[in-house]
């Protein structure tokens, strides 16, 4: 992702997200070593991001947004493959996710994420659940190929 993205970026998570980031906080994010966001491109359009950090041999998923008219498609599982590619040595994903988010919830749950845990009013007004997909050997299968 570059700040040339930045646009695209906001608005597909103001179609995704009942809060989404401010640009201050993406441009802060994008300057920071520590994070790795990027974006899936189709005809020269960005269609999809993810945003990720890692500590030590965890990803905490920060973001995930793909915009409303190219869902199905396989862009997120894509997104996570590709974030799972650029940090190797990941043994476990942990992200937050609204309860109410049915959608979302089914997906990781299909890439083989399981909850684990509450957040309580991590939203402000909604607790999140944390949903983590183990990738050590003997734990859960990487995400599964396919759309």
């Amino acid at each position: 992702m570059r700040p040339e993205d930045l646009p695209a970026v906001m608005e597909i998570e103001a179609l995704s997200l009942p809060t989404p980031w401010s640009e201050g906080v993406w441009r802060q994010e994008l300057s920071s070593p520590f994070g790795l966001y990027l974006v899936l491109e189709e005809e020269g359009r960005v269609r999809a991001q993810i945003g990720a950090r890692r500590a030590a041999d965890e990803l905490h998923v920060t973001t995930l947004a793909v915009h409303p008219a190219c869902r199905r498609r396989g862009y997120g599982r894509t997104l996570l493959r590709a974030a799972l590619a650029e940090e190797r040595g990941v043994r476990r994903v942990m992200l937050e996710v609204r309860p109410s988010n049915a959608q979302a919830r089914a997906f990781y749950a299909a890439l083989g994420f399981r909850e684990t845990g509450r957040r309580p009013r991590y939203y402000g007004d909604e607790d999140a659940l944390l949903m983590t997909l183990d990738l050590a050997p003997g734990g859960a299968a990487a995400p599964p190929a396919g759309a």
